[in-house]
């Protein structure tokens, strides 16, 4: 597995936002399906199909999707969340792991839940706007084998799990390129998370500074 890069490096990274405005990525760019992840739907108040991201990023994988093989379609499944739904998610996943693993500590609890859902007390990403949830689909819509479900926080999750089958890393490798090829890079444990713009694009390509910061969005 690739090397994760820690919170309290990400902390340490300077933002100089560029103020690029969030737009509603269904409308930004059709090719793309939108089918939010349904905590989401409910933390935020948002539709199923409706998905915030910033401009720059909205560009990048609106290029993404074009670029899929004819019948091949993106699928965004989270990407602007609020700090409140940031919250929420994580005590949420604090809760379910303290029930998984009643004899785990409570530094194990936290930091096991800080893996896969970034403690807003430490730094995020979604809250920026330049973190996104993606997958494929097929011609019809369904979802392809891309080795775990999203948000299955298994060892399967990680990108170069071996534990998969050939035609998920397969389909993993058709998305790593899309993406890569407009700026993203991966979160290892997570095959569905991909950055840019916030602290850990920045971290993991080396640049001095994140151009997206928290951003602050209401639909009121």
């Amino acid at each position: 597995m690739r090397s994760l890069i820690p919170d309290e490096k990400l902390a340490l990274i300077k933002v100089r936002d560029n103020r690029e405005k969030l737009v509603n990525l269904k409308k930004f760019c059709p090719e793309i399906i939108v089918q939010m992840d349904p905590e989401a739907v409910k933390l935020e108040g948002f539709k199923s199909d409706e998905c915030y991201v910033r401009e720059g990023v909205a560009k990048r994988l609106c290029a993404a999707a074009k670029s899929l093989p004819d019948g091949i379609k993106l699928v965004v499944t989270d990407g602007y969340r609020t700090m409140e739904a940031q919250r929420r998610m994580h005590i949420r996943l604090v809760r379910n792991l303290k029930r998984k693993h009643p004899d785990w500590s409570e530094e194990k609890v936290i930091a096991t839940a800080d893996l896969y859902v970034a403690n807003p007390d430490e730094m995020v990403l979604h809250p920026t706007g330049g973190a996104v949830d993606v997958t494929l689909a097929g011609p019809d819509g369904k979802k392809l084998d891309m080795g775990s479900e999203i948000d299955a926080f298994l060892s399967k999750s990680s990108f170069d799990s071996h534990r998969i089958s050939k035609a998920a890393r397969k389909n993993r490798s058709l998305l790593k390129k899309a993406m890569e090829a407009q700026g993203f890079v991966n979160y290892p444990l997570e095959w569905w998370h991909w950055s840019y713009g916030d602290a850990y694009w920045a971290a993991k390509l080396k640049k001095r500074f994140a151009i997206y910061g928290v951003v602050y969005f209401s639909k009121k």
